[in-house]
Order: structure tokens, then C-alpha cells, then sequence
């Protein structure tokens, strides 16, 4: 009989035990939140740029020819007569550009081509209070700038800081006035002409989805720039004078792009 009874009691428990834990409550499962994706910067890019632009000194060059000794510019000239104004032009500017990257792990390296429609100009006129009074003007603008670049920078997930450089092009018109009322003497030019140079910068672009914000600074130089002016007014026949003047800048600029995206990150886990 004890032997029996034992054995009853650890059928007892076998069945009873299960059923226990059966009814006792199951503990939640708690799932991690999803990761959010970081940034894919590979691929084409299109958009918009919005800036102003500011020239340095343009540290103007005069130069003249006279037709003879003491008839013309060399004289007046050598008790103070020049006194052509030293511009510095400045604007806004705005346009479009469109680029490519491609990306390696936080590596992201591409080019960019740019185009942007320029205000960045400046004008000024000098009296200048000798024995043969006159007033000397000079004028410079930037009438368009493009530049095409290389880009290597960092991705951060959603942010990309870079540095730029490559090629710059812009259309640039000058002019040159000098005139004297008393004698009378006018002598005045103009030119317009596409000049080649380089352009540098930086920036800094936040993505969200596909649209990608930025801030970019960019400083270009186009070399110098002349202008030639004849007389008009015959008082100094075959006299000129010509306005070398240096064309460069900075410019900061807000842009805005939409990125079509193209493959994986090489190098991302």
C-alpha cells in the first residue's frame, strides 16, 4: 500500500504541475525599436542655390598712352591725377546646380556643376580738385558665375561636411570714364568678356528623405579683368587709358536639392 500511494502521489504532481504553470500570466515580449536608416548620399542630385556674393578690393591698374611728350595723361597724372576709385562689389546671386556622389562607408566623394545669375557689381566716381579739375570713373559686374568641382567629404548619417574646388567661368563688363569739363575732355570704354579662373569652398548638407539642405561658402577668382578707353572729345587725340582690375570674391549661399538615390553603401554594416 505505500508503495502504491507513492506512486499516486508523483502521478498527482506530473499532471499538476503543467497545469499550474498553464495558468499562470505569460510575461510581454518587449521588441526593440526599429533603427532608423541613415542617409544614402550615393547618387544624382538636382536642385536650387540662393546667396550673396562680396568681391575684395579690385585693386585697379592704370596705364595710358600719349600721343606726344606733355600732351595727355603723363603730367597730370604725375601731380596726383590719378585717382580711379578702388571698387568692391557685392550682391546677390542665385541659380541652379547638379551633381553625382558616390559613397564609402562615411567616405562620400563626387562632382558638381553649377550655374547662377549675378548682381555683384559696384561703381563709384572720384572728383579729383587739380588746376584741370575731373572726375574718374570706374565700374565692374559679375553679370553670371559657374563653376564645375570635385566634392570629398564625410557623412554622419544624416549630415555631410565637405570641401570643394575645381573650375570657375564667369561673364564680366567694365567701364572706364574720365572726364574734364573745362578743357573739355572725354575719355570713356567699355568691355564685356567671359573670363576663366578657379573656384573653393566648403559646406555642410542635412538630408531629409531625398531633399537635402545646405550651406555652402565658395570663393572664386577670375584673374584681372581690363578696360581700354579712347577720347572722344578731341582735346587729347589718340590719348588712352586702360583699367586692369581684379575679379574674385566670396560667396555663401543657401541650396536645396532632391537626391535619386542609386544602389547600397559600399562598406556599410
Amino acid at each position: 500500500m505505500k508503495r502504491f500511494s507513492l506512486g499516486g502521489v508523483a502521478i498527482l504532481a506530473h499532471l499538476t504541475v503543467p497545469a499550474l504553470a498553464a495558468d499562470l500570466p505569460s510575461k510581454p515580449i518587449h521588441k526593440a525599436p526599429p533603427v532608423a536608416a541613415a542617409a544614402n548620399w550615393s547618387g544624382l542630385y538636382i536642385g536650387l542655390n540662393a546667396g550673396y556674393g562680396w568681391g575684395r578690393d579690385t585693386d585697379p591698374a592704370i596705364s595710358f598712352t600719349d600721343p606726344a611728350p606733355g600732351i595727355g595723361f603723363a603730367d597730370y597724372f604725375s601731380v596726383g591725377g590719378n585717382r580711379f576709385p578702388n571698387l568692391k562689389p557685392k550682391g546677390f546671386i542665385g541659380g541652379g546646380q547638379v551633381g553625382w556622389d558616390r559613397q564609402w562607408s562615411s567616405l562620400v566623394a563626387g562632382v558638381v556643376a553649377d550655374f547662377q545669375i549675378s548682381d555683384i557689381n559696384n561703381s563709384a566716381t572720384v572728383l579729383v580738385p587739380l588746376n584741370i579739375p575731373s572726375t574718374e570713373t570706374l565700374s565692374q559686374r559679375l553679370d553670371f558665375l559657374g563653376t564645375v568641382r570635385a566634392r570629398v567629404g564625410m557623412a554622419f548619417n544624416d549630415w555631410l561636411l565637405y570641401g570643394t574646388g575645381g573650375f570657375a567661368y564667369g561673364h564680366v563688363k567694365n567701364s572706364l570714364n574720365f572726364v574734364a569739363p573745362t578743357v573739355p575732355i572725354l575719355v570713356t570704354g567699355s568691355t564685356s568678356e567671359t573670363r576663366a579662373g578657379w573656384a573653393a569652398g566648403v559646406g555642410v548638407n542635412y538630408a531629409v528623405a531625398n531633399w537635402v539642405l545646405g550651406i555652402e561658402y565658395l570663393h572664386y577668382d577670375l584673374g584681372r579683368s581690363s578696360v581700354t578707353a579712347s577720347t572722344v572729345v578731341p582735346a587729347l587725340p589718340a590719348s588712352t587709358l586702360t583699367a586692369t582690375q581684379r575679379v574674385d570674391g566670396d560667396i555663401v549661399r543657401g541650396t536645396l536639392s532632391y537626391r535619386f538615390n542609386s544602389g547600397p553603401v559600399v562598406g556599410r554594416y
